[in-house]
């Protein structure tokens, strides 16, 4: 699938997201554990596992592509990769079998680390920052991690593409003491709970048409749950939870009021608690549109007594205070037939360097590896933004074609 990204389908897309939001926390938790970065070791899953499609993924769970090798005393699964006889006959080769998804993530952190051996060629990565997965993917592809030329390429555009390094630095500490397998229980990942009611954290741009692709889920009922009001191929605002289920009247949980910081407002409170909006203006006694002024207590299950100081509206310009320029008189010239000459000679290449600009701030080439999910991620926009002014029925693009990108 990776191989042919610039063909990728949103549904292709949908896929690679799903196995992100499934895997990030054992990655996350990984990288805690043993300093591998969580983008690496996703974007190797994603390489090495075609995203979780592959047969050793699947048959095995093995999602690194990790052979049985002289010490594995475990359960094997046999399939053709790159072993020949000594008479050069292409043989099958010794996979390890693992027994959920989990303890092949937490293998490859111990192969790569060195567990279990006296040397590790792959030691001095451990000196380079937890952040540069840049050098993270050079050094596993000179240390003979794999023999593709274009490993380490293929690796740094998986991150880029989905922004997988910002797991890297994520303020993200696993539960203590959590039991093998913990984050990878299906009915917690990648969903999470907020206030009892099933939903899914969202850091990419994203419309409500597609995160219902993605979660198999109509997307009159995200927008319902979600209580967004703009049109569903709109992209929300992110990061933000999006609920699966009908948002609550109140807080069933210990968390009993939200001190406003800056800005906030009682919208970006209703999606932060999983509370509807129209209860938490009922509940703090405010007009709907008006909102708590900063260091505000806002209570998420009982009536409010009064209600809160309301935020400044900003400040009016006044524009009686602002003097007038006055017109700098100009006398009028009569131009000269050499003036209208160079005036004509100069205007042209002017216009057309100005056409010249607004193409290439308009259109996008399309490159090897692109696909609409990527370049609509570039350009801050959504896949279904860039289909419509692109007038593409399909989500199939080619190398070389310029699409329209604003």
């Amino acid at each position: 699938m990776y191989l042919n990204a610039s063909h990728a389908s949103s549904v292709e897309n949908g896929r690679m997201i799903s196995y992100i939001e499934l895997y990030k926390h054992i990655a996350i938790q990984e990288m805690h554990r043993t300093h591998i970065p969580a983008s690496i070791k996703l974007a190797q899953a994603i390489l090495e596992s075609q995203a979780g499609s592959s047969t050793l993924a699947v048959k095995a769970n093995n999602h690194f592509g990790i052979k049985c090798g002289d010490k594995w005393n475990g359960k094997t699964y046999y399939i053709k990769d790159d072993d020949y006889d000594k008479h050069g006959n292409h043989i099958q080769s010794c996979f390890r079998v693992y027994s959920d998804a989990t303890e092949s993530f937490m293998a490859h952190s111990n192969f790569i680390s060195g567990e279990g051996r006296t040397t590790n060629r792959y030691a001095s990565l451990f000196a380079l920052a937890q952040d540069d997965y840049k050098g993270w993917a050079v050094g596993l592809q000179k240390a003979g991690y794999a023999t593709h030329p274009m490993y380490s390429r293929r690796l740094v555009s998986i991150i880029d593409d989905y922004r997988l390094h910002a797991y890297d630095v994520k303020a993200f500490v696993p539960t203590p003491n959590a039991p093998p397998g913990f984050f990878m229980d299906k009915e917690k990942s990648p969903f999470t709970k907020v206030n009892g009611l099933k939903s899914v954290f969202v850091d990419h741009m994203a419309s409500p048409a597609e995160l219902a692709i993605d979660f198999n889920i109509p997307v009159d009922l995200i927008m319902r749950y979600n209580e967004i009001l703009a049109d569903e191929n709109a992209p929300i605002n992110v990061p933000m939870y999006v609920f699966l289920e009908k948002k609550k009247k109140k807080s069933v949980t210990k968390q009993s009021y939200h001190i406003v910081e800056g800005n906030e407002t009682l919208e970006y409170i209703s999606q932060k608690y999983g509370i509807q909006v129209k209860y938490l203006y009922r509940r703090n006694r405010l007009k709907e549109g008006s909102q708590p002024a900063a260091g505000s207590k806002i209570l998420l299950s009982r009536k409010s007594k009064y209600a809160p100081n309301l935020a400044l509206p900003a400040p009016e310009m006044d524009i009686t205070a602002i003097p007038t320029p006055q017109p700098i008189p100009v006398t009028p010239v009569e131009p000269t037939e050499n003036a209208i000459k160079t005036n004509q000679s100069v205007r042209k290449p002017l216009e057309q360097t100005m056409t010249s600009v607004q193409e290439e701030q308009t259109l996008h080439t399309v490159k090897e590896k692109d696909t609409l999910y990527s370049i609509a991620r570039k350009y801050s926009t959504t896949v279904a933004n860039l289909k419509a002014i692109n007038q593409l029925e399909q989500d199939a693009i080619k190398i070389g074609q310029q699409l329209k990108v604003n």
